[in-house]
């Protein structure tokens, strides 16, 4: 953008400025302001990783003199980070946000125009799930799908259980505690916890005792051992004696 034609006018002090010589001043600082944004220009950057929070990610833009400036971060429902204020030339582009391996890109700009850069971070750790409230088997489910191990088991009495075998009656014990904490980030693979669950119910179940009529002693006992039961104390009565009872 060519500038516009300017001749300085000096003015003594004391002299008055005329409203010409005031006009052609602005006009002035307004051509230059002008041309200095017609140099300017930006640099908008796509995350490319879905669901990341976008205001985690820093970026910055550094020339080859050094020169760093940083992004303005987008507001929803925007999605590109822009660095404006760039003159053209050669720049690498720094990406940065918790959980994720640092990356860079390069980008050129023109005398006309903005440059657009896509970038994608590669996670290095993953926020721990939340498994309070859930029963162990739902817990087991969520945190092995984010290839996390569950590496102490123990109720809320202090026992410690086997961590990959506690047991069935454990299933539905409900998560109490558990470290890390939710949401603190822990490593992509190779990842553990320590959880505490609820003491498991003891279930009680009951039998139907079959007729023993006509069956010997032996044959009895066998029948009741079949269904889990142990047979007491045997107690002989004589015919006679049960017709009087």
């Amino acid at each position: 953008m060519p500038l516009n034609p300017f001749s300085a006018q000096h003015v003594n002090p004391g002299e008055p400025l005329t409203a010409q010589a005031w006009n052609d001043l602005v006009d002035g600082v307004d051509s230059l302001h002008q041309h200095v944004e017609a140099q300017l220009h930006a640099v908008r950057v796509k995350i490319q990783n879905p669901g990341l929070d976008l205001t985690t990610v820093r970026v910055t833009a550094t020339s080859a003199s050094g020169v760093s400036r940083e992004a303005v971060r987008p507001v929803p429902p925007a999605t590109q980070h822009v660095i404006d204020g760039l003159v053209p030339g050669a720049y690498t582009v720094h990406t940065s946000a918790p959980g994720f391996a640092p990356t860079s890109g390069t980008v050129n700009i023109g005398q006309t125009g903005d440059a657009t850069l896509e970038l994608a971070l590669t996670p290095t750790h993953v926020p721990m799930p939340d498994v309070f409230g859930m029963t162990l088997t739902q817990a087991r489910a969520a945190l092995s799908a984010k290839a996390i191990t569950v590496s102490r088991l123990l109720d809320t009495q202090g026992k410690n259980l086997p961590p990959n075998n506690p047991g069935a009656e454990y299933d539905l014990s409900l998560v109490l505690v558990q470290i890390p904490p939710a949401g603190s980030l822990v490593g992509v693979a190779g990842s553990t916890v320590q959880l505490a669950v609820a003491v498991a119910p003891k279930i009680e179940t009951t039998v139907e005792v079959p007729s023993l009529a006509g069956l010997t002693l032996a044959e009895a006992k066998k029948a009741l051992e079949a269904l889990g039961l142990v047979m007491g104390k045997v107690k002989n009565v004589t015919s006679s004696t049960s017709l009087r009872g």
